[in-house]
């Protein structure tokens, strides 16, 4: 069964000659159509946008077909539908790309590395499924890191990614004259880690203070201020010492949604088991990864539990020195550590020389970003500090959004993410199991009509369908009620807290995370100023038409309706529902409810006529006094319009 192919790696896409050339060919083939882009190097913005067709009803049909027919057993129905979306989110993500829709581009990208986290559990004892996952994970890479024309490198979340991999290909390409050797300095201070500078920190703040890699570190640098304040009393309260601080700056930027390829998130970079081992809660609605705060106390008691082992193997340590071993297994596990400490006879972090080639250079990247930091002038770095984070705590009791927040308050969604990086999708949701959450606002605005602005608000609820519950069904798979609501799979593992693999038992009750498209509406229009119409599409209706008609804007009409922001085309009695005030409503009727004269073509039946002005059939026959649907070319018809 033919679905979704996208032409992996060096026939997926044709190559860029330089960034602003878009990709030269992509190929789709849902059932026997194929869409082919061809030599667009001087083609437009909109060119692109009318070149590009993904028909994702067919793909998605064609793959649920090809689902049902390979039907060993339900952990493949799970892993070749979760493969299906990762590529149709990947296509997405190609087409907004070269459509320069930096923002949705962004959106699919996170989107489609959060599924390789999925992804990976699915596919870990079998060696076929491994291969077409790391197919899919192996172009995406590819093209994110080198043909992306949107996607700044710098702000991304997967900005540390491309860094680290930058600088690894650094250090492999150096060859052995080009290594400065330096006379190496140990200093030690007491409940500190101790500051060595040798060859290995001098290449690595020689690269940090290079031109290919300076303008990411100065962005680190300028952040370091601002959640130091936060963290250092937090690793002094855990018995950490503080260049602890530094693992964060070299694992995420200081980027509190940073993302690796292997789906590592947050400041401090934890992967979902671990971070669970440590209490970070993970759900549709927030990942603690992603808090300064709480990863911060997760991470200092890792790091502690890691140091704790290597104390029992090196119980003789006076200098410390048994934190570099604890960072090194941060970075490539105990294990690993434990078993190259083995082999070398040795518990000096330096004389372990088959650690895997990151590990080798992770207590050095650490040690070189320190020294920066200390003297940033000598290295070539003016710093100039972010504002403070500073907050104060209000209690949120019911299902609210950002957009919610932000009208009463004037803090933008943007601004309530930074201070909030653990909300995932903008909607604040209460524990089950406690009264409040407790949502940070900056410091520095006025909350003074808050409390009484905030009961007036609208509660997020199942009544606005944003979750659901479903009662599982004898015979029903993950895939199949996925399907049915036309959710990923992961974000009803996510919401519900089970994995993939777990059989559902009939009876069992799953929420369910749907679009919430209601609610959403709620929060566009004013409800004392509007009210909802529906306006039937006629031929030649445009989209910008109606927007004028209804005193309205394309963007709103498209949100209020599911539209995509790159779709423009709407079909002939398709009814849309519009938002406009009782005032225009009034004058859009006066002008609308007209009687008009109708000349009956060749061709014509009373169908098409009614489907061209929208009424029925039966009116055309009452207004006219036919007893059928028998009408003659040139007969005039009375067509009484209306909206």
């Amino acid at each position: 069964m033919i679905f979704l192919f996208i032409l992996f790696n060096s026939f997926l896409y044709a190559e860029l000659q330089d960034s602003a050339q878009v990709l030269q060919k992509i190929k789709i083939i849902p059932k026997d159509s194929i869409v082919i882009i061809k030599d667009s190097t001087s083609i437009n913005n909109s060119l692109i946008k009318d070149s590009i067709s993904i028909n994702r009803s067919n793909i998605v049909n064609d793959s649920i077909d090809f689902i049902e027919n390979f039907k060993f057993n339900e952990e493949n129905d799970i892993f070749y539908e979760q493969l299906i979306e990762s590529k149709l989110t990947f296509a997405d993500a190609i087409t907004y790309d070269i459509s320069l829709d930096t923002l949705e581009a962004e959106v699919q990208f996170q989107s489609l590395f959060a599924s390789f986290e999925f992804l990976d559990s699915l596919s870990l004892d079998d060696e076929y499924k491994r291969i077409e996952y790391n197919m899919v994970l192996n172009a995406s890479i590819d093209y994110y890191q080198n043909k992306s024309v949107t996607i700044n490198r710098l702000e991304s979340p997967l900005s540390m990614a491309l860094f680290k991999e930058k600088l690894e290909a650094y250090f492999y390409k150096q060859q052995l004259e080009d290594v400065e050797f330096v006379d190496e300095t140990v200093e030690f201070i007491d409940g500190h880690i101790p500051i060595t500078f040798n060859s290995k920190v001098a290449r690595n703040v020689k690269y940090f203070s290079s031109n290919g890699a300076k303008k990411g570190v100065q962005m680190w640098l300028n952040r370091i201020n601002k959640y130091k304040k936060i963290m250092l009393p937090i690793l002094e309260e855990e018995g950490v010492p503080p260049e602890i601080f530094y693992v964060s700056v070299i694992e995420s930027g200081l980027n509190p949604i940073a993302l690796s390829y292997a789906q590592a998130l947050g400041p401090w970079q934890f992967i979902a088991s671990t971070g669970k081992i440590y209490g970070l809660e993970k759900n549709w609605f927030i990942d603690e990864r992603r808090d300064f705060i709480k990863s911060t106390y997760a991470a200092a008691r890792y790091l502690k539990d890691l140091k704790k082992i290597f104390d029992k193997v090196n119980p003789e340590d006076l200098n410390g020195e048994n934190w570099y071993l604890a960072l090194a297994a941060y970075n490539c596990g105990a294990s690993r550590v434990l078993k190259e400490i083995k082999r070398s006879n040795s518990t000096n972090f330096w004389d372990l020389n088959r650690l895997p080639g990151q590990t080798r250079n992770y207590v050095p990247k650490i040690l070189a970003i320190f020294l920066i930091n200390k003297n940033p002038e000598k290295y070539g770095f003016i710093i100039k500090n972010e504002p403070d984070l500073e907050w104060i705590i209000k209690k949120i009791d019911k299902q609210v959004s950002f957009n919610q927040i932000s009208d009463i308050t004037k803090v933008s969604p943007k601004e309530l993410l930074i201070f909030n990086p653990e909300i995932k999708r903008g909607i604040i949701q209460p524990r089950a199991s406690e009264k409040y959450y407790n949502l940070r606002l900056p410091k520095s605005y006025d909350y003074t009509t808050f409390d009484s602005l905030y009961l007036l608000l609208n509660e997020q609820s199942a009544k606005s369908l944003l979750i659901v519950e479903h009662i599982v069904k004898r015979g029903e798979s993950l895939s199949r009620i996925s399907s049915k609501y036309k959710v990923k799979i992961q974000d009803i593992t996510s919401m519900n807290n089970i994995s993939a693999k777990n059989y559902l038992q009939p009876g069992q009750k799953l929420q369910i995370p749907t679009q919430g498209y209601d609610e959403y509406v709620k929060s566009l229009i004013s409800s004392s100023s509007s009210t909802k119409v529906y306006h039937t599409v006629k031929s030649g209706d445009t989209l910008s038409e109606i927007a004028n008609q209804y005193k309205t804007s394309i963007k709103k009409i498209k949100k209020w309706n599911g539209i995509r922001e790159i779709d423009n085309v709407i079909y002939l009695g398709k009814k849309l529902i519009i938002y406009t005030s009782v005032k225009n409503i009034d004058k859009i009727n006066k002008n609308s409810n007209k009687e008009i004269s109708y000349k009956v073509k060749y061709g014509d039946s009373l169908s098409k006529i009614s489907y061209k002005y929208g009424v029925r059939v039966t009116d055309i026959r009452k207004w006219n006094g036919l007893k059928d649907d028998l009408i003659k070319v040139g007969q005039n018809l009375i067509i009484k319009t209306k909206n």
